[in-house]
């Protein structure tokens, strides 16, 4: 089984780039947006992960990582500032975006480029649906401080990202997990 490794919203915690780089060294991994980081901490990050610019990123043009097995499609303005892209790893087809820009149902907005799952960031709450074999995934905010979920007793919600397990060309399940410790 495969893993793809996606977060989102860091808002200037950069300890969760270097945790998920040691801890998933052979999976891809993908940053969603709203770094808050300059173009030189910023740079630190781009030999490891793909990354799509959020809301509150700065114009960074630097290119992001590529995997030699994934082929990546930017849609953006250019490829060094990528603001959204599609990618295609283990046979599942991806459309990665911050999610600011997105106004339509997702499930059309997949429909709409033959992708079997979108990933988005920005709400700073953890989705993930399914509709028909189709999925939208939202790894939530991996900042305590940003996160805007609660628990049914008013306790806050952890921080998180999430891991989608891929096999047989199918995602198989997605994980959320608590990074508040990282």
């Amino acid at each position: 089984m495969k893993q793809l490794i996606v977060f989102s919203d860091a808002h200037g915690r950069k300890e969760v780039f270097d945790f998920l780089k040691e801890k998933y060294p052979n999976s891809p991994k993908i940053y969603l947006g709203d770094s808050q980081f300059t173009k030189s901490d910023m740079e630190e990050y781009t030999n490891d992960f793909m990354y799509v610019l959020g809301n509150c990123d700065y114009n960074y043009h630097i290119k992001p990582k590529t995997y030699k097995d994934i082929i990546i499609e930017y849609r953006s303005t250019n490829e060094a500032t990528p603001e959204e892209m599609v990618f295609t790893y283990e046979g599942v087809h991806f459309i990665a975006c911050h999610g600011h820009h997105l106004y339509e149902d997702d499930f059309l907005y997949l429909n709409a480029w033959k992708a079997d799952c979108l990933l988005q960031g920005h709400t700073h709450v953890f989705k993930n649906e399914q509709e028909n074999g189709k999925y939208s995934i939202n790894p939530g905010s991996c900042n305590p401080l940003k996160v805007r979920e609660i628990n049914k007793d008013w306790t806050r919600k952890p921080s998180s990202y999430c891991v989608i397990n891929i096999e047989n060309n199918k995602i198989q399940t997605i994980e959320r997990i608590d990074c508040d410790q990282v």
